[in-house]
């Protein structure tokens, strides 16, 4: 009987593996397995990619790559189609002109430079594709079985040629500005969508098993619903998405109907109770909104510690990570109060000894290493008994007499500890 509750209890941890698995991430809850950050079209210009020579676009690249390793993210959700288009040399469609000239060829491949270079820092690439939006007024029907195959070959094109991480969608579906599209029912823009949808994700996973495929919708479950976005089912039936990410776009100081609401405590709730498959879900969060003041969202302004609360509200359940909009608020002025304790949150401090014996008299430097490489500033020090042993201001611990000692090195909210015997 013991050996038959063993065997049943090792097929039920198995299984458990092996659902994780088959649901494209190996994660643990509140891990923060994914932090990731999306980098628009809309910066393109600004951060020197667009009409560049290869040269140019390569070294702004690595820029853009360095500094999103050096802030604590791990991954990278690049628009390499965002208006029917391209940021590479497409069969399908026509250059992005948000990264050339006028729509006009380059000669290099933008994509194939972005993917290698955020693979040399170590960042998973996904690339982040609008699929029905041709401009940002109109769209591509999303009943029309050629606009679903016009996807779904880029999609192909795309991980045929560029080892991308995965392919990622957001939350533009159904138009609520077309008036040709307003009689269309709520079922019907889920059927639409959810075709397409799964013909993605079987197209995906045909390349390999390791390609994942997500969607970022919107934070408000019911508008998602009315513009297509099948988000109950994408997160109860298998073959619709490897992670999803919904836009969380809130303080917990939001006025809602004239109240002082905690909005995205209560959206991440509500995704969470829907999450019935446990799809990993990172969640995505509004560095935009950081320091500025609005008249619907209080908490940007009155406080600089919204990042690290919602991180911690991550942390505490079933999501394993989250995405910051966009790439260009993580050097922003006006961000840079919240970015600090953002670092703080994630970050974390390391000694290059855990515990030292030295006799009295003698002297050693503690080093301290802080990660994200972004984290600046000065570490303090402090020891637990001055009269067994004292540390400097740059970590130098003199040993005084006979004893035991904790040697603290601290930074904002980070702490670290060495245990110093001394004989």
């Amino acid at each position: 009987m013991r050996n038959r509750r063993l065997v049943l209890l090792i097929a039920v941890v198995m299984t458990a593996i092996a659902c994780a698995w088959c649901q494209g991430e190996e994660v643990q809850a509140g891990s923060l397995s994914t932090r990731g950050v999306w980098v628009s079209c809309f910066e393109f210009e600004k951060l020197g990619l667009k009409n560049k020579t290869e040269s140019q676009f390569r070294a702004n690249a690595n820029r853009i790559f360095a500094n999103i390793k050096a802030s604590g993210c791990n991954t990278v959700y690049f628009h390499v189609r965002s208006h029917d288009d391209a940021i590479y040399p497409s069969s399908i469609v026509k250059w992005s002109g948000y990264i050339t000239k006028s729509g006009k060829a380059l000669r290099y491949d933008p994509l194939k430079i972005l993917v290698s270079s955020a693979h040399k820092y170590g960042l998973k690439f996904h690339a982040w594709l609008n699929p029905y939006r041709i401009s940002q007024k109109k769209v591509l029907n999303p009943a029309a079985a050629s606009t679903t195959d016009r996807i779904v070959r880029q999609v192909q094109e795309i991980i045929t040629r560029y080892p991308v991480d995965g392919i990622h969608f957001d939350d533009y579906f159904y138009p609520t500005n077309e008036k040709k599209y307003n009689k269309v029912s709520k079922a019907e823009r889920k059927k639409n969508v959810n075709a397409m949808v799964k013909k993605v994700y079987q197209t995906v996973k045909a390349k390999s098993s390791k390609l994942k495929f997500g969607i970022s919708p919107a934070g408000d479950i019911s508008y998602c619903e009315k513009i297509g976005a099948d988000v109950k089912t994408w997160l109860s039936k298998s073959g619709y998405v490897d992670y999803i990410i919904p836009q969380i776009y809130w303080s917990d100081k939001y006025i809602l109907s004239g109240k002082k609401t905690k909005l995205f405590t209560e959206r991440l709730a509500a995704w969470r109770a829907i999450n019935a498959k446990d799809v990993p879900m990172y969640i995505g969060l509004a560095l935009y909104k950081a320091g500025y003041s609005l008249s619907d969202d209080l908490g940007w302004k009155k406080s600089s510690n919204n990042l690290a609360k919602q991180i911690d509200k991550i942390r505490a359940g079933n999501t394993e990570g989250y995405v910051l909009f966009s790439y260009s608020d993580l050097y922003r002025s006006g961000a840079a109060k919240e970015i600090r304790r953002y670092l703080q949150k994630i970050g974390k401090l390391t000694l290059n000894k855990k515990k030292k014996t030295l006799r009295a008299g003698k002297k050693y430097k503690l080093r301290v290493k802080a990660t994200p490489s972004r984290i600046q500033g000065k570490v303090k020090w402090r020891s637990s008994n001055k009269k067994i042993a004292t540390v400097s201001k740059r970590g130098v611990v003199k040993a005084k007499r006979k004893g035991k000692v904790k040697i603290y090195a601290y930074y904002g909210s980070l702490k670290k500890k060495c245990i110093v015997t001394v004989k």
